[in-house]
């Protein structure tokens, strides 16, 4: 190698580190934008914990990088183990691409005969990979940026012929695919259209086959899993939420900022240099120019297209991703044969124009809020394992999600949608909390002990502990485990009271009876029908709410007006309940004939009572689970759950909890029905009293329900069947890397002269 190429590489290397130093050099805890922290605390998680299947730190517990690609997190715990710090870590992984990606770049330049020395230094300077590492701090995407020379030049060799281009080339391809998942539809298409003509040639296209096999091969403990799990994600539809589409959107004005200002400008000129000179490609600019339109999103004159697969898989704003590539591939396209003076200077000019426009770009300071640093220290101080803090507002969640980190307690704050299995109910959580709804059931359910919030606000059996800066601190007495009073099947209602919710009724048969009553709202078909038939003989307790006409077990409701003031009850005090009118007008709901009164509506049963096999099924007419939320009736409510609940006797002793597993002691009088304060998910194996139980998911809450028959203990464990894949794929990459660093330096090669023979 020439003494100006390793100058040259010193130069590239010295810029990369020279760009991420101040993330290097943050204090403790670090301070990152956006994204940055929550980013961080998987990094931090990995340095201390390892490569957990599955971890409590977030959520309700999560399988730990199941949907998120792990290649940036796992370069920069090992990096962050060799420097000392999470932070240090994560910034030199950030050099560390940066670094390969410009010397990709150069590489693939000198192999296509272009201009090769001004492109990956505008690269790395490009403000748009530096503002993805910065202002938004999407750590592993901003990696995946940088790496994108590294696949088109892997696609490149998959040109060649020889052996060990191919297995570089796969080696190359896979890094990028675990790095991160957005950027690989843009970077496909784009390779696709700058290399058609090279990879449509007959060799490219059985050495694609054959990397496609190896990088499978290469990625499948990641991506298998990722597939085969893919039911429990929590992706979110950007298009259909007008808010996420707004905010993953493109303003235009961004192109009048500094930095978008400074890489248009760019753009600009490189074109018009290329129409002056007739000697333009248009493959380039018009793919920027098209990506650019998709990043405009909302703000595009068919914002529709984005409803289109895979469009709709891809944030619009990450199309401009493919821009920090694009822009400098163009530059070498035009410094390509001009003289030498004036490729200096027009060099010169362009990476000036970018310095420019990174310099007048603002950038907030930030630091780590001191209060938070507080409350963390005061949550460490917190005795046991079994429960779990909430901070509230949601604002600052990046903080939040690295708190775990600070004080070794689990949060419900987590910054990884994707991967929680608890994602709807969570989310009902933060709606109820938002809107003054009662949200102490969830907060209950899912073990929040502390709710740490800046607002003057109070919640319902939470009672103030200590004031701590911007923050006041609550505590209730919540358990790990908690009895489960009913369960709503059919037709989902929300209601300010504990209950699970299940939505396929086949999973009663797991059910036993006298556990928790059932209520069914809406009309079963005939095979749930038999199924709450077979519960309620062997002794169960079902409330069957019809909202319309229809039958169950030949009982037949009919839709009927409801006159208030005709109930009568010897049991409750009709009185109490809220008017039977609707908007003005009468209410309508379904009476019976049948059964035991213990609610009359005039002539007819409006509540009652019949006695099949050794259960009870009680019939409530009248729509009155929904009368009684439109009227905000507790008393109806409660006259509901004194039916169906289960009054038996229950008492969480105490509990540990740790990644991947739990114990729990609990005291209880008979079949009853218990909710584990742990996300369900189908690879936990759960034993109670030494005998593995059969578990059901409340889909209310996300959490696991365990059917148990008195007093005793229960144990869970996370059994991942996937994890024997990571030891494969690790000989796999080793055996791969090791062949291609001993074809590419063999050391000094003996070159053999061919000698002609006459």
């Amino acid at each position: 190698m020439r003494k100006r190429d390793i100058a040259y590489i010193i130069l590239l290397s010295a810029i990369s580190v020279i760009l991420f130093l101040p993330l290097f050099s943050l204090n403790q805890p670090p301070a990152l934008s956006v994204d940055g922290n929550g980013h961080l605390f998987k990094i931090h998680k990995l340095m201390t914990a390892g490569w957990k299947p599955w971890i409590e730190d977030w959520y309700a517990g999560f399988p730990f990088l199941r949907f998120y690609p792990p290649a940036s997190y796992l370069l920069a715990a090992s990096l962050g183990k060799l420097f000392g710090a999470d932070i240090r870590g994560y910034a030199a992984t950030l050099m560390l691409t940066s670094i390969v990606g410009a010397l990709a770049l150069w590489v693939y330049l000198g192999k296509t005969g272009k201009e090769r020395y001004a492109a990956p230094v505008l690269f790395l300077l490009f403000p748009w990979h530096i503002g993805v590492a910065y202002l938004e701090g999407n750590f592993p995407r901003a990696n995946a940026i940088a790496l994108s020379p590294l696949f088109l030049l892997s696609a490149l060799w998959l040109t060649d012929h020889r052996r060990r281009y191919l297995f570089a080339a796969s080696l190359g391809i896979s890094i990028v695919v675990l790095t991160h998942h957005s950027i690989i539809i843009p970077l496909t298409l784009t390779t696709l259209v700058l290399l058609w003509d090279e990879l449509k040639e007959v060799d490219a296209l059985s050495n694609s086959v054959k990397a496609a096999g190896l990088v499978t091969v290469l990625t499948s403990f990641w991506y298998v899993p990722f597939f085969m799990d893919i039911r429990w994600t929590n992706f979110w539809n950007i298009y259909t939420d007008v808010w996420l589409f707004r905010g993953y959107s493109i303003r235009p004005e961004y192109f009048l900022q500094p930095a978008g200002l400074a890489s248009l400008l760019i753009l600009s000129l490189v074109i018009l240099d290329g129409v002056l000179r007739r000697n333009i490609g248009w493959r380039k600019p018009a793919l920027l120019l098209v990506f650019i339109y998709l990043s405009l999103g909302v703000y595009s004159p068919t914002p529709w297209i984005h409803s289109i697969p895979p469009l709709s898989m891809i944030p619009p704003y990450r199309w401009m991703d493919m821009a920090n590539l694009l822009v400098p591939l163009m530059v070498s396209d035009l410094l390509t044969g001009m003289a030498l003076r004036w490729k200096y200077v027009t060099a010169s000019f362009l990476i000036l124009i970018l310095i420019i426009g990174i310099v007048l770009t603002p950038v907030e300071t930030i630091h780590y809020p001191r209060d938070l640093i507080e409350v963390s220290d005061f949550l460490k101080e917190q005795s046991g394992s079994d429960w779990r803090f909430v901070m509230y507002p949601l604002i600052g969640e990046a903080f939040y999600s690295y708190m775990p980190a600070l004080c070794g307690k689990a949060t419900m704050n987590g910054w990884y949608h994707e991967g929680n299995p608890v994602g709807k109910g969570e989310w009902t959580m933060w709606y109820l909390l938002d809107t003054g709804g009662n949200a102490t059931p969830y907060l209950k359910a899912y073990a929040v002990r502390f709710f740490v919030t800046s607002l003057n606000t109070s919640l319902w059996g939470y009672h103030p502990v200590e004031r701590i800066g911007n923050y006041t601190v609550y505590e209730s007495n919540v358990s790990f485990i908690q009895r489960v009073n009913f369960i709503l099947v059919g037709k989902f209602y929300e209601m300010p009271l504990d209950y699970a919710y299940i939505e396929n009724p086949s999973e009663l048969e797991l059910l036993p009876p006298g556990a928790a009553g059932v209520i069914y709202v809406g009309q079963p078909s005939g095979k749930f029908e038999k199924i709450l038939r077979e519960f309620t003989e062997r002794g169960g307790t079902v409330l069957w709410i019809p909202e319309t006409s229809g039958d169950l077990f030949g009982i037949r409701a009919e839709m009927a007006p409801i006159n208030g003031f005709a109930l009568s009850s010897r049991v409750y005090n009709v009185s109490h309940f809220a008017p039977f009118s609707y908007e003005g007008g009468p209410w309508y709901g379904p009476v019976f004939k049948m059964g035991k009164p213990i609610v009359k509506a005039g002539n007819e049963i409006l509540i009652g009572e019949v006695r099949i096999g050794r259960g009870r099924l009680y019939l409530i007419g009248g729509n009155l689970l929904f009368h009684a939320l439109y009227w905000n009736s507790s008393y109806e409510l409660g006259l509901l759950v004194s039916l169906a609940g289960n009054t038996g006797k229950f008492k969480y002793i105490g509990g540990n909890v740790s990644d991947g597993m739990y114990r729990a002691r609990f005291e209880a009088n008979g079949p009853t029905l218990l909710r584990v304060s742990e996300a369900y998910y189908p690879y936990w194996h759960i034993e109670v009293n030494g005998r593995e139980a059969r578990v059901l998911r409340d889909d209310r809450t996300g959490l696991t329900l365990v059917p148990v028959n008195g007093s005793g203990e229960i144990e869970g464990e996370f059994r991942d069947p996937f994890l024997p894949m990571r030891m494969y794929s690790t000989i796999a990459w080793l055996i791969i890397s090791l062949y291609v660093l001993f074809e590419f330096f063999p050391g000094k090669r003996v070159k053999i002269k061919k000698v002609k023979t006459p």
